[in-house]
């Protein structure tokens, strides 16, 4: 029921909950990836890998960190989240190819840089794409407005 002191409650497309999935669980992969080189120092440590632990994980925790915020920021509606994907989404391809172009080492991991390409564009397009669909634009000013 709705008041004066309260503001009208607007549906949450279907469509927004798969989106928030979709950001959370990149979020997730992140914290996963922090997680691991966090936990299997000790076995990592014995491999012969170009990127540094550490940085491993501080850019897993940091990107983390900053989808799961997000895809809860999404998920609520909150504009500030929509703002903070279109930006989040682009610096973090140039940060997967930044890494690319630092620490790739092997002729395979430069066969595969194609396909990586084709994932980069696919976030950016998919993301950007989604959150400038009129129907989620209105919903997220909606929300400002109220």
């Amino acid at each position: 029921m709705q008041t004066p002191a309260t503001p009208p409650r607007r549906k949450r497309l279907l469509s927004v909950n798969y989106f928030a999935l979709a950001v959370l669980y990149l979020g997730a992969l992140n914290l996963a990836r922090a997680s691991l080189a966090f936990n299997q120092q000790s076995f990592e440590q014995t491999l012969p890998l170009a990127m540094p632990l550490p940085y491993l994980a501080a850019g897993g925790l940091l990107w983390g960190s900053v989808f799961t915020a997000a895809a809860l920021g999404v998920w609520r509606l909150w504009p500030w989240a929509r703002k903070l994907l279109l930006g989040a989404i682009v610096l973090y391809q140039l940060h997967v190819w930044a890494n690319h172009l630092a620490f790739d080492t092997s002729d395979y991991s430069r066969l595969v840089w194609p396909f990586d390409v084709g994932v980069s564009v696919a976030w950016v397009v998919f993301v950007w794409g989604f959150l400038f669909l009129p129907g989620i634009r209105r919903l997220f000013s909606a929300m400002r407005d109220t």
